[in-house]
């Protein structure tokens, strides 16, 4: 895995706070773990510096822009690094992609694609998988239905983080350019000032802020999340693909229940699909996530009938903005 730090109990207080809202200023994040606006500045530099932090991202709910999400599993006929990174450029720089990530497993690249509709997306990939048709052979697509974000739960002693749904069945909400061009740029850099936001959009400053307090209002906004490159830390990140077996309504919502409280449960999708499910877990290490693998097969054993589990190495790209967006209004 890699060097890794140990977390020293400022910087897991200040990424703590980091998790709840990024875009909080340090006076007041600091100010909740009784540390100077500094102090916390600092350690958020720092964390920076040490590539523990890669960014800063907005997590915006792609349904209410009238997008749907599918992810793809990717098995990559590796030619050579060149070619690899060649693929890996082209899918950061597309503008439908949201997620990549390579992997290990039964598959090696992860990439997550935002479409108006399901015919967007074929196109899209195909015209991808014609790009590189030596090196994407097989995937495997999943529809995600819903997201719960659930945050990292470890990083706090005590207190818990709410969750953030993304998804499901929600109507569309009116973005207007002014709109769709701070959630491009937020996407990009949670912390991004209003300041920087107006000379952006020709906006005042003050507009700037009211037009974000309106998107979080109307929940096209649902938070701020640093980008943590758990590696950094001697965290290992897994992808537990569930497919159910005569599941009703009450046990899957016992599921979800139980996942919500894992402290190493980050985030699970409901999907179509393969697998029903697709769970991301965080723990201290392999075998601490086999401790929490067969934790969950034993508990819901009448549930589950098939577990894949999918290492996630590292991450090359979070955006949850649709850029083809706004190349569609320009």
């Amino acid at each position: 895995m890699g060097e890794h730090v140990k977390l020293r109990k400022t910087e897991r207080l200040i990424l703590g706070q980091l998790e709840l809202d990024s875009r909080m200023p340090f006076s007041r994040s600091g100010s909740a773990v009784r540390k100077s606006q500094q102090q916390t500045s600092y350690t958020v530099s720092s964390l920076q510096r040490k590539e523990i932090i890669k960014g800063f991202y907005t997590l915006i709910d792609y349904s209410k822009l009238g997008m749907l999400n599918f992810r793809v599993y990717f098995r990559v006929n590796y030619i050579n690094e060149e070619k690899f990174e060649e693929l890996l450029c082209f899918l950061i720089d597309e503008a439908h992609t949201s997620w990549i990530a390579t992997c290990g497993g039964s598959y090696d690249l992860i990439c997550t694609f935002f479409a108006s509709n399901p015919s967007q997306f074929n196109k899209t990939l195909r015209s991808i998988i014609a790009r590189f048709p030596s090196q994407l052979q097989n995937r495997m697509v999943l529809t995600t239905i819903v997201s719960r974000d659930f945050g990292r739960k470890y990083l706090f002693r005590k207190q818990s983080i709410p969750q953030e749904i993304v998804g499901g069945d929600r109507e569309p909400e009116e973005v207007g350019k002014d709109d769709l061009i701070i959630l491009k740029e937020l996407s990009q850099d949670a912390r991004k000032s209003s300041v920087e936001l107006s000379r952006s959009t020709g906006m005042t400053p003050k507009s700037v802020i009211e037009h974000i307090k309106r998107l979080r209002e109307r929940k096209v906004i649902r938070g701020f999340k640093p980008w943590i490159d758990h590696s950094k830390i001697g965290y290992t990140s897994t992808l537990m693909l569930v497919k159910y077996h005569n599941v009703t309504v009450e046990m899957e919502d016992e599921l979800v229940r139980y996942l919500k409280m894992h402290s190493s449960v980050t985030r699970l999708s409901k999907t179509i699909g393969e697998w029903d499910m697709e769970i991301e877990i965080e723990t201290p290490g392999q075998i601490e996530y086999r401790r929490v693998e067969m934790e969950v097969r034993q508990r819901f054993s009448s549930v589950i009938q098939q577990i894949e589990s999918v290492p996630v190495y590292k991450t090359h790209k979070i955006n949850y903005f649709p850029g083809f967006v706004i190349e569609a209004e320009g």
